[in-house]
């Protein structure tokens, strides 16, 4: 699923953004928690490249991009300069499948898929600009494009949600804690997403939820990630077919 446009911003929310996030890092940092200083690290990075991005008008895919790879490479040249961030990155693992894995990512991928196409038809949403683009191209380019936001979006969503807050949480709470806690920030990110409003929202924080189970169940991130790619290869469907 995808956050909005990317997310709308102005200067106004970009200077309380900035400011919430410069406090919560002078609070981990006083603190002295490492856990608080990682999340600070990879979160402020996300937020400056979108910032950047959306007020410098860069083309969605330029910053989704940026959002992909900056972050990452922030944490792990964090990690090598601080000794007590080493631990930055052991959710970047790709963890392991089991026999129960295969079928709870089938049954989730039907299931989101379908609850994502009854929203569109009864909801008919606006898809973001990105989407809109692409149903202005021929079928072939337009599927390229699906496929390319597809595979990149979820990059930094899953980096955040399922990496950064779920392993962070987790060593803050107990695992219980930070899956549900994860789910509900991730359902309260999409309220002017792909799906949007209180439904939207709903759907995307019990996507987010299952999403942290299978995190959690493998040990790794692939398996969320690429459950992810189907639920947004959906969305860019939908974009360019029904929502025309």
């Amino acid at each position: 699923m995808v956050i909005c446009a990317i997310w709308p911003v102005c200067t106004i929310s970009a200077v309380v953004g900035g400011v919430a996030l410069a406090a919560t890092a002078a609070l981990a940092i006083v603190l002295r928690s490492s856990a608080g200083i990682r999340a600070a690290v990879f979160i402020g990075t996300l937020a400056v490249c979108f910032t950047t991005g959306i007020l410098a008008n860069w083309p969605p895919a330029l910053t989704a991009i940026l959002a992909c790879a900056l972050p990452l490479t922030a944490l792990h040249l964090a990690a090598r300069q601080a000794p007590r961030l080493r631990p930055a990155t052991p959710w970047l693992a790709w963890g392991k499948t089991s026999r129960e894995t295969p079928w709870l990512a089938l049954a989730t991928v039907m299931g989101a898929a379908i609850a994502l196409a009854a929203w569109a038809l009864a909801v008919h949403p606006e898809p973001s600009a990105y989407l809109r683009s692409l149903q202005e191209l021929p079928t072939w380019q337009a599927l390229l494009g699906v496929g390319a936001f597809a595979l990149v979006n979820p990059v930094w969503e899953e980096a955040l949600f399922r990496g950064v807050l779920l392993s962070e949480l987790a060593t803050i709470w107990r695992p219980r804690v930070a899956l549900v806690l994860q789910a509900l920030l991730f359902g309260a990110a999409h309220w002017t997403g792909f799906p949007s409003g209180p439904t939207g929202t709903f759907m995307a924080a019990s996507w987010g939820f299952i999403l942290g189970i299978m995190r959690l169940r493998t040990g790794g991130i692939i398996i969320p990630y690429l459950v992810h790619v189907t639920a947004n290869a959906t969305i860019g469907a939908l974009a360019i077919t029904l929502l025309r």
